[in-house]
């Protein structure tokens, strides 16, 4: 499979210390370690927290979309990198991604995530002042809120994100 390689360039520093974090449903932050080299899936905005996401995901992710498969293999991540906008004093009608707000992951893995149709979820908040992460939320109990929005796409095994075409 050829790989488009995407640069997160902006912003896109992670403390070493930042990889060992780990979420509440027990996944780590290294686990996407080299996501900036991962395949860009799409792009897109959100009005409500006026940030920018850019989508990305792992060999198995992305295979899964070419095929067109109904269902995603375990194995396969999703990222979710949100980015605060700034506008391009070059061309003032544009904005542009500005600084990581937030990075977030879903991994199919249907042995160990039964309660969430076989996907978990973890996030990580950056923190603007430090440049360090934080993990979202206490508990596991937490991110089925993730699932609960997901579930209003469960005919497309809970991913919001269609693979945006090349050509």
């Amino acid at each position: 499979m050829k790989k488009l390689l995407f640069s997160l360039g902006v912003g896109a520093v992670v403390f070493a210390g930042d990889w060992e974090l780990e979420a509440p449903t027990g996944l780590k932050f290294g686990l996407i370690k080299g996501y900036e080299n991962w395949h860009v899936v799409a792009t897109h905005y959100r009005t409500d927290k006026n940030e920018l996401r850019y989508i990305i995901g792992n060999d198995k992710a992305v295979e899964a979309y070419l095929k067109g498969a109904k269902k995603f293999p375990d194995g396969a991540i999703l990222v979710k990198i949100g980015y605060s906008l700034k506008k391009n004093p070059a061309f003032p009608a544009s904005v542009e991604p500005d600084a990581i707000q937030r990075i977030e992951y879903m991994l199919k893995d249907s042995k160990r995530f039964k309660d969430s149709a076989g996907w978990g979820f973890a996030r990580f908040v950056k923190d603007q002042k430090t440049g360090k992460y934080k993990v979202f939320g206490k508990s596991a109990r937490d991110y089925m809120q993730c699932f609960s929005c997901h579930q209003s796409v469960a005919n497309k095994d809970y991913v919001f994100t269609d693979y945006v075409k090349r050509k």
